[in-house]
């Protein structure tokens, strides 16, 4: 495994990490699948289309040695005999082009799927440096290239070697043959090859592709160190995220301070909890407007003697708003009786000191 300063690279690449290599145009691609899948197709349509190529050749044959060449020649009409000869070619040439443009694309859709690499029109003046230029040829990946170069075209060969061995004894027999039959028999053998190859280079495409797969994966892999960075890039330094939380909170407490003194009690646990709960005409029911455990209670509490607040003590009522509610919500109907009884009772003691 590739290992760099930090430590061998024993992680799997992040999401952030594949996209970044994406938009780089580092994808898992090989050109064998569009060759391939040519071929095949090619090898369809010339079986399916089979009578249209027949026509077309047989007509070519015709003028090219019948007698309308030569008339063509004896009266210098040039133009008309190069007229036929491109029609035929762009009629024969043009299912064969629009096959390979519409399956190049498909097959690069296919891999990849709409790829937009953002600097691919940026200038790279590495690329002219002569040196760069020397390792790239004899790199390890140009030493794999020419390899599964040498190895395509030996598959080839021996395909082709294969396919055509048998019907070498068939050329004597030809030259019985009609026109029609030769054309015929010629055709078959081009489905065949096209057929027989595009087999071979859709076998040598699929073994090419999980290969640059594996190739890329094992580019992409990170250290733990590349993986934190990242992490902490996305996320934000731990240290900062958590001094922000810490300054939120100290807001927040300051606030919940400062709407103490307007409360009408205060409810203990007695020592580790305290609820802080307010009500006016203008709200539907008492409200939570402080509370706080431990030292934030022992505050609370010391705010509320300063501001001559009462302080109630009732363990399971101030356990269950501490767990149940959050500030600035109302209490609920389920516990309108327990704090009912405990505001009657303030409003008694008010009274009294008045």
């Amino acid at each position: 495994m590739a290992a760099d300063e930090n430590g061998e690279k024993t992680e799997q690449a992040t999401d952030a990490r594949r996209e970044d290599f994406r938009k780089k145009g580092n994808v898992a691609h090989t050109k064998e699948l569009g060759s391939a899948i040519f071929l095949l197709a090619a090898a369809g349509g010339v079986y399916a289309l089979g009578r249209f190529f027949f026509q077309n050749f047989f007509e070519i044959f015709q003028y090219s040695f019948g007698q309308q060449l030569v008339v063509t020649i004896r009266e210098g009409n040039f133009t008309e005999a190069l007229r036929f000869c491109g029609v035929k070619a762009m009629i024969l040439m043009a299912p064969v082009l629009g096959i390979a443009g519409i399956l190049g694309a498909a097959s690069s859709i296919l891999q990849i799927g709409f790829l937009q690499v953002e600097d691919a029109i940026s200038p790279k003046f590495e690329k002219l440096n002569p040196v760069e230029g020397f390792k790239r040829v004899f790199s390890l990946r140009a030493v794999v290239e020419a390899i599964k170069s040498v190895l395509k075209m030996g598959a080839v060969g021996i395909v082709l070697y294969f396919l055509l061995r048998g019907e070498v004894g068939q050329i004597p027999y030809m030259l019985s043959f009609s026109m029609e039959e030769i054309i015929r028999y010629l055709g078959a053998i081009v489905v065949k090859l096209l057929g027989g190859v595009g087999s071979v280079m859709l076998i040598i495409a699929l073994a090419d592709y999980f290969y640059q797969r594996w190739d890329l994966e094992q580019k992409m892999m990170m250290t733990k160190q590349e993986v934190k960075e990242e992490h902490k890039q996305r996320e934000g330094d731990p240290m900062i995220k958590s001094r922000i939380r810490r300054i939120q909170r100290e807001m927040a407490t300051k606030r919940m301070m400062s709407d103490i003194p307007g409360a009408d009690v205060v409810i203990t646990n007695p020592t580790h909890i305290a609820v802080v709960l307010k009500y006016t005409d203008n709200l539907p029911a008492p409200q939570l407007v402080a509370m706080g455990a431990d030292h934030v209670a022992e505050k609370i509490k010391e705010i509320a003697r300063e501001n001559n607040i009462p302080i109630v003590e009732n363990k399971p009522l101030a356990r269950t708003i501490f767990k149940t509610l959050k500030i600035g919500q109302v209490i609920p109907r389920e516990l309108f009786v327990a704090v009912a009884e405990v505001l009657s009772y303030v409003y008694r003691l008010r009274r009294k000191k008045r």
